[in-house]
């Protein structure tokens, strides 16, 4: 089942190969893992470079290390997927506006969805958060009550997938949006958040779905300007 390695990006070979073993089932839930030095001796590299890939594996929550009693296999859930489609440590600027154009295909369908099958008294605890970004003057504070209402509105669905990507894409996109609303102000967002509000107590799922897009495409359009005015002030333009 292993292959010996090669000698350049040892610890990232093994890495991958031992992941391959965890999600084709080779290495099943629960079950312990060779020992460090059966590992070495199987792939034909130092223990050192089988304890770097040990420890990547942990830290995506495929592994866990269990004191005295050796490494054993975690369940495989969306979270996981999820982690591997958005490399979070390497978004950079330009990225943001592709994050932003997923984040929009998300909440379109969130509402069509929650227009649908929430009770009223779900979608009623969306004022909650409105009700928290009308008084909110500090603009980190401001954000998470934002993204609570969109977090929120994607549990809504039930949909895994969905709130994985919306916790994920929170993370991404905290400083843009954090300082897009500090160079714009908050009023015309919480406006469309108001109005989506009502169309979704309405069930009314095309003026929600029009909302909804015509927000992210504010966002999109306002992230889009204040990278290119960041990029213009910047020492050495």
């Amino acid at each position: 089942m292993i292959n010996q390695i090669k000698k350049n990006n040892v610890s990232d070979q093994i890495y991958q190969q031992m992941m391959e073993m965890i999600i084709s089932g080779t290495w099943k839930e629960g079950q312990l893992i060779p020992s460090e030095n059966m590992l070495s001796e199987e792939f034909g590299v130092s223990r050192d470079s089988v304890r770097q890939a040990i420890h990547k594996l942990s830290a995506l929550g495929l592994l866990k290390s269990r004191q005295g009693k050796g490494t054993y296999v975690q369940r495989l859930d969306i979270g996981f997927y999820m982690n591997l489609l958005v490399p979070s440590l390497l978004l950079n600027e330009n990225d943001s506006i592709t994050v932003l154009e997923f984040a929009k295909s998300i909440q379109v369908e969130s509402v069509r969805l929650v227009c649908r099958n929430a009770t009223r008294e779900q979608i009623e605890k969306l004022s909650i958060y409105l009700e928290q970004m009308e008084v909110e003057k500090d603009y980190e504070l401001y954000f998470e009550e934002d993204m609570g209402y969109h977090i929120y509105l994607s549990s809504l669905t039930r949909n895994a997938l969905f709130i994985k990507a919306m916790d994920i894409i929170k993370i991404l996109l905290h400083e843009y949006l954090r300082d897009v609303v500090a160079v714009h102000g908050s009023k015309r967002s919480i406006e469309q958040h108001e109005e989506c509000y009502r169309a979704l107590l309405d069930r009314d799922e095309e003026r929600a779905i029009y909302i909804m897009g015509e927000h992210y495409d504010m966002l999109i359009d306002r992230v889009t300007h204040f990278l290119h005015n960041k990029s213009v002030t910047s020492p050495g333009q």
